[in-house]
């Protein structure tokens, strides 16, 4: 088969996993990947380094190229993905217009398109779910031609990872490993054993969210405001970022806003908590749809609550630490918090308020996609989601997308119905375990686990070969 990779990583190992495809007789013809690597290019493809590509630019070897814009027909067809699009350049372009953004958008068709035409291939593999303007297009753009999609995805359940022929159908054998997994915990393996036994009882953060708060915080944030200061001093913009701070003194600001409207309760009642996802990032968009659009959320649950209940919301604790407390932007705009806060029965509560607290009251946690939803799941709460994470499969994972779908499921809950026990949870634990792949995609999993990088990618080659032979 001929294949399109699109794998970036600055891992060495990556050569592991192009050689054992080229050995079983298949052709990488382009591959997307980090510059470091690029050696590991096989003979007769095309490299194209990730950042260009995010940022629009073409592979080195079509920099001449000249493809024709989308057509009408195109653009048309793929309108979902242009609003998703327009959402996921938050990341990248957040300063620019709408306009602006739907120029480099249609840009990318017609390369990405181009690229499709000229190359042709089969398969277009992905390491992980497409999250980044152009892997996105381009996988939407290979759906349409009903070329094959597979990615993994990282669970951080060790190093349990996900195959996906299609990341927006999930993992068919996963469900049919669920329907005669085994409840009791002593069935499970070792390692998810522990980890159960860790997770579910304890309020231990997972290592992670641990990495997260030591670089948003102390040393972690001083150093990363002095690669701001030093990337300011190598690309002449000190002054820029000087005025922009002095700004920032005489302004109003985020941290300002969320302080004004958020309350300390002493007795919250009977309440649904929802713990903002932070954006940008893939768990909003794409992997939320329209429901990137937290605020939506919000309003949808709140108008789907029980007599008497509250929805109480909370903001990511890693929200502010990479543009600071102070930058508005297109995640988290100006007056944001103000209209969370004018929600009937809604409740902003401080960021430092403790969340297991918070969860451990609930009567359900509502989640786009993130990890609060598995933290709840694990403790016997629902979760209802408006996105597709990894766990969307778990029992006691509850998938809305309507006022009516949300309230028919807190009237479950309200009335008793939807209980949890921990047997769903384990059940859930030994399908994953049976059906998922020892690997990791960020590195770090790998280390924490002990998984060498080689061993991941052997792994990962075994599981395409087996799907692409």
């Amino acid at each position: 088969m001929k294949i399109l990779l699109v794998w970036p990583t600055p891992q060495p190992e990556i050569g592991v996993l192009i050689k054992e495809l080229t050995n079983a007789g298949h052709e990488i013809v382009y591959w997307v990947g980090y510059h470091s690597v690029s050696h590991l290019t096989p003979k007769g493809a095309v490299f194209h380094d990730h950042y260009d590509a995010w940022d629009g630019k073409p592979a080195e070897a079509l920099k001449d190229a000249s493809f024709p814009p989308p057509s009408l027909e195109l653009i048309e067809r793929l309108y979902r993905t242009e609003s998703v699009v327009l959402s996921m350049m938050d990341k990248r372009y957040d300063t620019a217009s709408v306009n602006e953004r739907k120029h480099i958008y249609y840009s990318m068709l017609s390369y990405w398109s181009g690229v499709l035409n000229t190359f042709k291939p089969d398969v277009v593999v992905f390491a992980i779910v497409p999250h980044t303007v152009y892997n996105y297009i381009l996988y939407e753009l290979a759906r349409l031609r009903e070329l094959s999609t597979p990615c993994f995805e990282d669970t951080y359940v060790g190093s349990h990872l996900l195959f996906y022929n299609d990341f927006w159908a999930g993992n068919d054998e996963l469900r049919v490993a669920l329907r005669s997994a085994s409840t009791k915990l002593s069935d499970l393996p070792a390692d998810l054993q522990t980890y159960f036994e860790q997770f579910s009882r304890t309020e231990a953060q997972p290592f992670y969210m641990a990495q997260q708060k030591a670089i948003s915080s102390g040393w972690g944030l001083f150093f990363h405001r002095v690669r701001i200061a030093l990337a300011g001093l190598l690309t002449g913009k000190t002054f820029v970022l000087a005025w922009r701070f002095i700004q920032r003194l005489f302004e109003d600001n985020l941290s300002q806003e969320y302080g004004d409207v958020a309350s300390k309760l002493k007795v919250l009642g009977r309440y649904v908590y929802f713990p903002l996802n932070m954006q940008p990032e893939r768990s909003t968009s794409p992997q939320g749809g329209v429901f990137q659009d937290q605020i939506l959320v919000a309003e949808t649950v709140a108008a789907s609550l029980p007599e008497g209940w509250k929805l109480v919301i909370k903001e990511h604790p890693s929200q502010w630490w990479l543009r600071g407390k102070t930058r508005y932007s297109s995640a988290r705009y100006r007056g944001y918090y103000r209209r969370l806060a004018r929600i009937p029965r809604a409740t902003l509560v401080p960021t430092l308020t403790n969340t297991f607290d918070l969860m451990k009251e609930a009567r359900a946690v509502v989640v786009i996609t993130g990890t609060p939803g598995w933290e709840a799941i694990l403790r016997t709460i629902p979760a209802i989601v408006f996105g597709i994470p990894w766990y969307r499969d778990c029992p006691g994972v509850i998938r809305v997308s309507s006022v009516d779908e949300c309230k028919a499921t807190l009237s479950k809950i309200e009335s008793g119905e939807l209980k949890l026990t921990t047997g769903g949870v384990i059940t859930f634990l030994k399908a994953l375990g049976a059906v998922s792949i020892r690997a990791f995609i960020h590195d770090q999993i790998g280390q924490r686990e002990n998984v060498s990088s080689a061993e991941s990618f052997q792994n990962i080659a075994r599981k395409l070969k087996g799907v692409l032979d």
